[in-house]
């Protein structure tokens, strides 16, 4: 039976461009010969990528008694769901090949074993080695996808919390913290960190905190925005809150916080224009 499944191997490694090729014709299907022309130089290094991987799977498939073929492949499918994910492939769309590789794959080997003469016992178990090495390729290559996914996502999280919280200084003594957008509770309590530290850097004496950007705020972040407000106080900043639409004043309400305790400035504009910049 390894003879057999060897000789199934060599048959597919063998044939790699012919299956690329296949495997090219049928995912272009519905592409026009205009954007076809366009992009030739693509398709020639698609086309080589996909034969290298065809025959990747034929020479694991000769070597599948070895630890070392299960090992190629996870390499492979490392290096391929990073790659996919930095051309802008989905995960999705790379999966939709997965079918068209086990089907004109599977046709070779099916071929080759009638031209062999092999018994159906010995091409169920050459199909099985083929099968668990592509399911293994496919699995390798959407865990590093979604790794890599999961890496620039927490990035990207990270670019957006350092720029949520810009404490722009007007003067000397007095700054702007502008809050757009959502606002979560991680957002909330990163907030209060970079705005205590900035307030201590800039060493400001009055904070404008303008709510007016603010799509919706429920009671947990309510409650990070009076935490705000009174950790500015103990650090010796005072806090003026700017742009409290109504819904945003029924919150604080029904926390039980009294809205006179809090030093609310109107609009941005008024409480700019109240400032004595004299000072």
């Amino acid at each position: 039976m390894e003879r057999e499944i060897v000789l199934l191997g060599e048959r597919v490694a063998k044939d790699k461009y012919l299956i690329a090729q296949l495997i090219h014709e049928e995912t272009v299907r519905d592409v026009s010969e205009k954007e076809l022309k366009q992009n030739e130089g693509f398709i020639e290094v698609v086309t080589e990528t996909r034969a290298n991987f065809v025959e990747l799977l034929g020479n694991s498939m000769q070597n599948y008694l070895e630890q070392e073929a299960f090992e190629q492949i996870s390499k492979w499918g490392e290096a391929t769901g990073r790659y996919f994910l930095e051309q802008g492939m989905s995960l999705e769309s790379a999966l939709m090949e997965t079918s068209i590789y086990r089907k004109h794959i599977g046709k070779v080997i099916k071929t080759e074993a009638l031209y062999q003469k092999m018994s159906i016992e010995n091409v169920f178990e050459g199909l099985e080695v083929f099968h668990s090495f592509l399911d293994h390729a496919v699995n390798s290559y959407s865990a590093a996808y979604i790794k890599a996914y999961q890496k620039n996502m927490a990035a990207a999280r990270k670019e957006f919390l350092e720029l949520s919280a810009p404490v722009v200084p007007l003067n000397d003594y007095i700054a702007v913290l502008p809050i757009i957008g959502d606002l979560d509770l991680d957002r909330a309590r990163y907030m209060l960190e970079k705005t205590l530290m900035a307030a201590s850097r800039l060493q400001i004496t009055t904070l404008i905190v303008d709510l007016s950007g603010v799509v919706k705020v429920d009671t947990v972040v309510a409650q990070q925005i009076i935490q705000i407000v009174q950790s500015l106080k103990l650090v010796g900043v005072r806090a003026i809150l700017t742009g409290i639409r109504p819904e945003i004043a029924l919150t604080l309400t029904q926390l039980g916080v009294d809205i006179n305790s809090l030093e609310i400035g109107g609009s941005l504009k008024q409480a700019v224009q109240k400032l004595d910049f004299a000072k």
